[in-house]
């Protein structure tokens, strides 16, 4: 377990942190039917494929914070989900400095727009805190959508009409700027209660280095207006 005061790594989740990854992600979608339950093979593959993010407190070692950002095949769209945060340390926002981390780590890396692809998150229809994190890193609302019957997960709440819908979101390219400007900002001491600290462990660049992707990104975005 964690406290307000610890002091907080966010990394990239080895293969060899799987297994814990996953069990974080079962204790908290056990008790929370708006999250999609992932199983233990596809959170291992986001593992091995660089695509899971975590927040660790750092006098445990501990899983506290997990969120992916994957690569859809079917789709071509990169997704960012399964934000979780252990219920104790909620009131730090975390989550919304996770979700920058896999989106910073996710744009330096794989360079979605030269691509064509885009970057997106689904919200439970029920589920409003996320669309609070959502919103202020610049996701912006795009349409209402509904898992077809036969994909749509025991586990989630369904709505009045037995149905499971949501929203989707899309973070434009547009929003990079904002998100650049936030990793140039000093990132440590900047969680809501101004104790906790926290601390980037990003290989091979580090820090500075996804500093760097970021200002290219911005840069090749404002060539191209």
């Amino acid at each position: 377990m964690s406290s307000a005061s610890d002091f907080f790594i966010f990394t990239h989740v080895s293969s060899d942190l799987a297994s814990a990854a996953f069990s974080f992600h079962q204790s908290v979608v056990s008790h929370d039917e708006h999250i999609w339950p992932r199983t233990e093979d596809e959170i291992r593959r986001y593992s091995e494929d660089g695509q899971l993010f975590a927040v660790r407190a750092a006098s445990t070692g501990d899983i506290v914070g997990l969120c992916y950002a994957m690569l859809s095949e079917e789709s071509n769209e990169w997704e960012v989900g399964g934000l979780t945060v252990a219920e104790e340390i909620r009131k730090l926002h975390l989550g919304s400095v996770l979700v920058r981390f896999a989106l910073a780590a996710t744009i330096a890396y794989y360079s979605p727009w030269k691509y064509g692809q885009r970057i997106i998150a689904h919200v439970h229809e029920a589920n409003e805190k996320p669309r609070n994190v959502l919103g202020r890193i610049g996701f912006e609302f795009r349409k209402d959508v509904e898992i077809p019957a036969d994909k749509a997960p025991t586990s989630m709440k369904r709505n009045a009409d037995g149905r499971i819908c949501g929203q989707e979101f899309e973070f434009p390219r547009e929003a990079v700027v904002q998100l650049q400007e936030w990793f140039e900002r000093e990132t440590t001491a900047m969680l809501a209660d101004g104790k906790a600290d926290c601390i980037f462990d990003i290989p091979p660049g580090g820090l500075d280095g996804l500093r760097e992707s970021l200002r290219e990104e911005v840069a090749d975005l404002k060539g191209h207006m």
